[in-house]
């Protein structure tokens, strides 16, 4: 579910060994599917209840005109890039600082959600064998073993993420699969016709589609790639874009079964805390919610260490840019990775999740409650994306009107959720959190400000 950033030496990478194939299946691996499903569901359902499926229509057609955007870059550059770096050589200092910031934000958050999910797993896990492990503890200790792994460099292996996500996936599968055999051939009147969408008004309806963004992160990482892919060129938009279409019909089909599944149930999916866990135990398998279970947890580690990798990596370019203390800019240099860098990231994400855990927060509101928080961060980038790639076409002579009509779509798309973030005024604690986002995007706009002026006195 993160922008991976690679930084290893050019000669230990194998140029042209990865096919569209393997780098659309890395990427969807990236964005962890198998998360919506287990957890983000319950929450979209809360939002936009008989009305999901629509709120994930929406929220993938405006990404594929924001992975459009991004293509403007990967279609002429087979270099791994970033967001930040997209933004700041094109649209100027300031405005990529905004961005790094911005960036910054969306991942820690991403990182410390996940956190919340892994407290949350290994609880589940060890509650069968009558096992009590203070979810505080829990999230401590995974976010070092996290941090151990980003120190030393060690990526997540490829073929490991493949397999570990491509097996929950296929389990998810198999129960949607035989809850929409159950149901028999007849669509689900109540989703067709949105009857009981969006139970909380238009107001629900911006923040249903900006946490369906929260569904997607990650989709942009088949660009860090580039020296690597086969026909880079090609493979990579393709497989921008792929990553978004796939992410987008497994979410529609699988909130659209698990809704189905749990019609009858004593719960609706907004109260459930593990809707899978219910669903097998509803359709006589239950030997599957440890495997799930399982799965969940080393797709959420996963995403985890993406997340704390590329946050650090971010800091290391910001701080080369003298946008943060030079010390963020420190090699190790046995392990060749930002040290400094990496570890004040892992410390704050932690402790946004810590200090949650600690005053009683339950690991699933830390989960919806940090990746709701990380959409401001992302919505923000996706506007700037699609800006800079307008700046981008204009200064290679290459804008057609087919660019300048799809950043304008994408523009549009990504309004609609961000006012509706603000007006109508969300319920608690909803209502602050962009408030706390534009303070952050402040406080970064000054702290740069002032170091551009003591540079320049």
């Amino acid at each position: 579910m993160a922008e991976m950033n690679h930084t290893v030496q050019r000669a230990s990478l194998r140029e042209g060994s990865l096919t569209f194939i393997e780098v659309l299946a890395t990427s969807i691996a990236l964005i962890g599917p198998s998360m919506t499903p287990l957890l983000i569901a319950p929450y979209m359902y809360a939002l936009a209840g008989n009305g999901t499926w629509l709120a994930y229509v929406f929220g993938g057609t405006m990404l594929v005109f924001v992975a459009l955007c991004v293509n403007q870059f990967a279609s002429r550059s087979s270099a791994a890039g970033s967001m930040y770096q997209y933004i700041a050589d094109h649209l100027g200092p300031t405005v990529g600082a905004i961005g790094g910031w911005a960036l910054l934000w969306a991942y820690g958050f991403v990182a410390a959600a996940v956190l919340g999910a892994m407290a949350l797993f290994v609880g589940l896990l060890l509650d069968r064998f009558g096992v009590h492990a203070p979810p505080t503890a829990t999230a401590a200790v995974l976010a070092v073993i996290a941090w151990q792994a980003a120190y030393r460099g060690v990526q997540v292996s490829a073929i490991v993420m493949l397999v570990l996500e491509a097996i929950s996936v296929g389990i998810i599968c198999l129960v949607v699969a035989l809850i929409l055999h159950s149901h028999g051939p007849s669509l689900d009147s109540n989703q067709l016709h949105l009857r009981g969408a969006f139970p909380g008004g238009i107001g629900n309806v911006g923040l249903a589609i900006a946490f369906a963004v929260f569904s997607y992160v990650g989709f942009e990482s088949a660009t860090a790639f580039g020296a690597e892919a086969k026909r880079p060129l090609v493979t990579i938009p393709r497989a921008v874009i792929g990553s978004v279409l796939f992410a987008s019909a497994f979410f529609v089909i699988v909130t659209y079964a698990e809704i189905v599944g749990l019609s009858h149930s004593a719960k609706p999916l907004d109260q459930q805390t593990f809707p899978l866990g219910t669903l097998v135990d509803i359709y006589g398998i239950p030997e599957l919610r440890i495997p799930i279970t399982v799965g969940a947890l080393f797709s959420a580690f996963s995403v985890c260490l993406a997340c704390i990798t590329t946050a650090g990596r971010i800091a290391y370019a910001m701080a080369n840019a003298q946008l943060l203390p030079s010390s963020f800019a420190r090699i190790e240099p046995r392990h060749g990775t930002p040290n400094i860098a990496v570890t004040v990231v892992t410390a704050v994400t932690l402790a946004v999740a810590a200090i949650a855990l600690w005053f009683g927060v339950a690991p699933i509101d830390v989960f919806n409650n940090c990746g709701t928080l990380s959409s401001f961060g992302f919505i923000l980038i996706y506007m700037l994306i699609a800006i800079a790639a307008l700046v981008y076409t204009k200064r290679l002579g290459a804008m057609r009107a087919i660019d300048m009509s799809v950043s304008l779509l994408a523009l549009v798309f990504l309004i609609v959720p961000a006012i509706t973030l603000f007006y109508p005024v969300p319920a608690p604690p909803q209502r602050w959190f962009g408030y706390y986002f534009l303070a952050f995007v402040a406080a970064g706009w000054l702290w740069f400000s002032l170091r551009v002026r003591k540079a320049s006195g």
